[in-house]
């Protein structure tokens, strides 16, 4: 559902603009004071509204035909970590692998990809949604600028292995007093590598907890001492599942099932939230949290190679990647109606170990044989992208297949090379019998097969591949806890042997 759809939030408000050149005024004007409201200061106010600037200027400039009124929509919401912008039109469709890339170090005015580079550079996500006869919408976020922890006079040094260990009392959700520890945990243990970075910082702990984006569990000694944090990562837009992460045991608790006791008690809690499924991304570093989540009934469904950058470290277990982190996608059903049975049509390249994974979820699959019958798709593919450049990571998801899909994925691909993205992560609907016959040319432009990402039922399952930059990428590197998580790792090895 697109923002002009849906009712506005508590506390959001909604602007109508005409593509006219005042609009780029009016809308910076709106947001530099909705923003200013949320306790943004007057240099992040400053850097919002060069980024809104450029937005609607593009709508303006861009989306619809010269000398044609038209109206969009800027929608502001405020988030637990600061600001959410909206921006939707009915305008022509637009592609971000078309854009040319932007070289700030280059000599001249007359590139393009000025706009998309800045707004990259000023808010903390940006997210492009085809919306078929909806339109199109840009998704702008910006987190308020606050004090990492390692960086405030209270830090705390590393663990002390020989600290004494008082058992631990209870399994409890977190209170917000406690996100000032929590923050010192996680610095103790990854310094600053870890992939979430809200979690280095109380005050955003705090508000994720309060809004039901992020449920922290811990383990608590009788003195009050912090033994353990793992924690439930919830996306509003998928509520029904949340990501089972951030799971750190202090050095004086290892080995005393302090882990297990946090993972059983939030699973209890997820089951009784209403929860349908829940995932994890379990590194490869060390074979240790893959062990753990098999504890907990999580089944591996995907390899997902170099998805963290090789900064990623773990004290104590493993000081050093030698190169960008691979993880482990697994998942556990909480709703046994998830596992109802699943009729696919399957590529026979990749059919065995699709069954497989489906089997050890105790899911039945009857697969759909391709013929001659199937229609090639028609009209106008629909793909997300979603950038995370931080972890200098791409994700595509194909909503919908069209007669034009492997153009825009050839140029969508190209486009994210030029930026440098490390890893691109395509997702295709796996109930659609269109994937299974664009498969193998899809994999000649060289993504690799990496598993699926089972949903709640079979419309919502997902085929995952990763595109990696790196030639050079070892696929030995990652250890590896299950059968079935080497046998992913050998074909995916095996297939860039072959694109090589």
């Amino acid at each position: 559902m697109s923002a002009a759809e849906s009712p506005l939030a508590s506390g959001a408000c909604r602007l109508v603009l005409t593509n006219t050149p005042g609009a780029a005024a009016l809308a910076c004007a709106l947001v530099r004071a909705y923003a200013g409201a949320l306790g943004f200061t007057p240099r992040e106010l400053d850097q919002i509204e060069l980024g809104v600037e450029e937005a609607v200027s593009n709508v303006v400039r861009h989306a619809f035909p010269p000398d044609e009124p038209n109206q969009f929509e800027l929608t502001c919401r405020a988030t637990p970590l600061g600001l959410e912008l909206l921006l939707h039109d009915q305008g022509l469709p637009f592609d971000p692998g078309r854009v040319p890339d932007f070289d700030p170090t280059a000599e001249g005015s007359a590139q393009g990809g000025l706009g998309m580079h800045l707004m990259r550079r000023v808010f903390d996500e940006v997210e492009y949604r085809n919306l078929g006869r909806g339109g199109k919408e840009t998704r702008l976020v910006r987190h308020r600028e606050l004090v990492p922890i390692g960086e405030r006079s209270a830090a705390a040094t590393d663990a002390v292995a020989d600290e004494a260990a008082e058992p631990v009392d209870v399994i409890r959700l977190l209170d917000a007093d406690d996100a000032l520890e929590v923050a010192r945990l996680i610095h103790e243990a990854y310094g600053y590598s870890y992939p979430y970075e809200h979690i280095y910082f109380p005050e955003r702990i705090a508000a994720l907890n309060a809004s039901g984006e992020l449920c922290s569990a811990l383990a608590v000694t009788s003195s009050g001492r912090i033994a353990g944090h793992a924690a439930l990562v919830i996306d509003p837009t998928t509520p029904d599942r949340a990501e089972l992460a951030i799971v750190v045991t202090r050095m004086a608790w290892r080995g005393q099932g302090v882990a297990q006791r946090i993972g059983d008690f939030l699973i209890a809690h997820a089951r009784a939230s209403g929860l349908r499924l829940l995932f994890t991304n379990a590194v490869t570093a060390h074979p240790y949290t893959q062990q753990f989540m098999h504890q907990l009934g999580f089944r591996d469904t995907a390899l997902l190679p170099g998805h963290a950058p090789s900064s990623l470290r773990f004290r104590r277990i493993n000081e050093a990647l030698a190169q960008r982190e691979s993880c482990i996608y697994a998942l556990r059903y909480l709703d046994e109606r998830c596992r109802a049975e699943r009729h696919l049509a399957l590529p026979a390249a990749r059919r065995e170990l699709i069954e497989e994974i489906y089997a050890s979820l105790g899911i039945a699959v009857h697969g759909t044989p391709l013929d001659g019958s199937l229609a090639p798709p028609t009209g106008a593919c629909l793909i997300d992208t979603a950038i995370h450049a931080g972890l200098e990571l791409a994700q595509l998801r194909l909503l919908r297949w069209g007669s034009d899909a492997l153009e825009v994925l050839r140029a969508r691909l190209a486009q994210l090379r030029r930026e440098r993205m490390a890893v691109i992560e395509l997702q295709l609907p796996l109930a659609e019998a269109h994937t299974a016959a664009a498969l193998a040319r899809i994999e000649a432009l060289g993504f690799l097969f990496s598993g699926i990402l089972p949903g709640v039922d079979a419309g919502d399952d997902r085929l995952v591949l990763d595109f990696i930059a790196d030639p050079g990428f070892d696929f030995d590197a990652p250890k590896i806890h299950s059968a079935l998580g080497q046998r992913l790792r050998t074909q995916m090895r095996e297939q860039a042997l072959g694109n090589a």
